[in-house]
């Protein structure tokens, strides 16, 4: 036994009851700091993350790093309860006991959980911020934190992150349009689904009108998982499109935002152009002009007509 009254070995299955009656701390909670004992229980269960589109946790590449997606279901994540104590185990003399679903207890309708190992919080980058979907399905920021494994540790192939660990530097590359898989958090749901097919066709109709490949760029900025993929890009002409399937203002402002976002990590830095499926008004038009972004869209008899903002004239 351990002097921090720990004494079950790595790799066991345990229930949260048996759990709760031995080493103290609640039932239920993802994060349940103890009592009892010196001890901050961590239960990761990744179906539970795969039921909102996604799955942050489990083990890096090189399994030097556990992610584990912090508590709170509504809204943006906060540090406080359990994910404070998680952050602050160190200066609290707390030690991580992380444990992974596994099963049923037998008998029982209750999951039961594999003891993983101690763990420590990263201590150069404890953290860093992801973008996922709360219980009532709403864009929101949540907390992974980066968990160390001290001593013996508990491997199995099916507790690996599916989305890994944060680039240290950003990576930007040219890929084939077919190997786009849009991921959009911004308007879950069917609408999104419908946003993201008319954009596709939208594009899809305009390599037709142009007549030559294009192609689109893979982002990964440095400090996060997942990648930007970007919507037309022409090699030819070094131009950087963005498509949306509507032409509102609020459409026009995110693709605004979009397209300064891509553009700081490519070189050569590339002209900007907004795709859209019918001319936009008179002030939107002058507003891209402002921040020097070319607007092209669709016209019904011609194909595509392109206003350019360095002349001012359609």
């Amino acid at each position: 036994m351990t002097n921090d009254g720990w004494n079950t070995p790595v790799g066991s299955l345990m229930g949260r009851e048996e759990r709760m009656t031995r080493y103290g701390g609640a039932k239920y909670g993802g994060i349940e700091p103890s009592r009892k004992t010196p001890n901050v229980f961590i239960y990761s269960d990744p179906t539970r993350g795969k039921a909102f589109g996604y799955n942050f946790d489990g083990w890096n590449e090189d399994h030097t790093i556990f992610l584990y997606t912090g508590e709170g279901r509504i809204d943006d994540q906060q540090m406080r309860d359990g994910n404070r104590a998680i952050l602050k185990h160190r200066i609290e003399r707390r030690a991580l006991r992380l444990f992974v679903a596994d099963g049923l207890i037998p008998g029982t309708g209750q999951k039961n959980h594999r003891y993983i190992g101690k763990f420590e919080v990263d201590r150069e980058r404890p953290y860093f911020l992801e973008e996922a979907l709360d219980q009532e399905k709403e864009s929101r920021t949540v907390f992974v934190f980066r968990l160390r494994p001290l001593g013996e540790v508990f491997y199995r192939d099916t507790d690996q992150s599916s989305s890994g660990d944060i680039r240290l530097t950003t990576e930007a590359a040219l890929v084939p349009l077919e190997a786009y898989v849009s991921q959009t958090f911004e308007n879950p749901g069917g609408r999104a689904t419908t946003a993201v097919r008319r954009e596709s066709e939208l594009c899809a109709r305009y390599v037709s009108y142009i007549g030559r490949n294009f192609q689109r760029w893979k982002i990964t900025p440095a400090g996060e998982t997942r990648p930007l993929f970007t919507d037309l890009y022409d090699q030819e002409e070094n131009e950087l499109y963005e498509a949306k399937g509507t032409t509102t203002r609020d459409a026009v402002r995110r693709s605004v935002g979009q397209l300064l976002d891509y553009q700081r990590h490519i070189t050569p830095k590339p002209k900007l152009a907004l795709l859209l499926p019918h001319r936009p008004s008179d002030d939107l038009i002058n507003f891209l002009r402002n921040v020097g972004i070319s607007c092209v869209y669709e016209e019904l008899e011609t194909g595509f007509s392109r206003i350019e903002v360095t002349t001012g004239e359609d």
